[in-house]
């Protein structure tokens, strides 16, 4: 299974999906083209029955500069329509990567900035290089944040600490990010492809639809009630329960042996 567009490229191998960002002479920015493409994608990666983890990557000096304000500047008058185009397909391609059972890990080698901050941070786990920086951006041009940063960052970095992030347009190096819990693991940029490619081939190994659900339980857990939240996990862990994973779980461990999860 492949897919080829002008901002992204996807090849699939093993139950590991690789989705590469590939406009690195713009520096990967968001704009029209990749919010349609990430759209087809996300339907592809969704209801494909072999896709087991996800691999993002970027090529180039930037993972993404973020918005392409470029395209932009001839186009004032038309800003408030044109960002609810771009928004409307970005923001549902988001909306169902982080819905989907695989995990997502993504390997960021180059600097980041605005609304590709919280595509990074959607991921489930995040290897950055040791020599990047983040920049949040969006109050240097007089925007707001989009692309669900007040959600991604929030979950990762705490409230307080994603909002200042954001008021301020801070620009943070990489331990920072990872001293706030903006990213996972840090790593000299020639290692940073192969470390977060290793936790993905074991990922893509693992149980997807637990997977899931774990990550669905977690989605939003703050903002339940504990009652709302503990039904949840019990409703969810029955559903699991039935998981022909789980069975396969439960018989390795009796037998002391290493699980063969199918992903079903």
């Amino acid at each position: 299974m492949e897919f080829q567009g002008q901002s992204i490229r996807m090849t699939m191998e093993d139950g590991l999906a690789r989705v590469t960002l590939c406009q690195a002479e713009r520096g990967n920015p968001i704009d029209a083209t990749l919010g349609a493409e990430l759209l087809e994608l996300s339907g592809i990666l969704m209801t494909a029955p072999g896709v087991r983890a996800v691999l993002l990557t970027a090529e180039g000096r930037f993972f993404s500069v973020g918005g392409d304000l470029n395209s932009f500047k001839d186009r004032i008058d038309e800003l408030p329509r044109l960002v609810l185009d771009w928004t409307s397909d970005f923001h549902t391609a988001l909306s169902r990567l982080r819905r989907m059972d695989a995990p997502i890990v993504c390997a960021v080698e180059g600097g980041v900035a605005g609304g590709a901050v919280s595509m990074m941070a959607f991921a489930d786990v995040i290897h950055a290089a040791d020599s990047i920086r983040f920049t949040a951006a969006f109050p240097a041009i007089g925007f707001c944040a989009d692309s669900g940063t007040t959600v991604s960052l929030s979950e990762r970095m705490g409230i307080a600490r994603a909002r200042r992030f954001i008021l301020c347009n801070e620009t943070i190096t990489a331990a920072e990010a990872q001293a706030a819990g903006l990213v996972d693991h840090l790593h000299p940029v020639a290692e940073v492809r192969a470390a977060a490619e290793a936790t993905a081939r074991r990922l893509a190994q693992g149980p997807t639809r637990a997977y899931g659900m774990i990550k669905r339980c977690f989605s939003g857990a703050l903002g339940r009630s504990l009652d709302e939240q503990l039904e949840l996990e019990a409703v969810s862990l029955s559903q699991a329960a039935g998981f022909a994973d789980a069975r396969e779980g439960i018989t390795a461990f009796v037998q002391k042996r290493k699980a063969d999860f199918t992903g079903s």
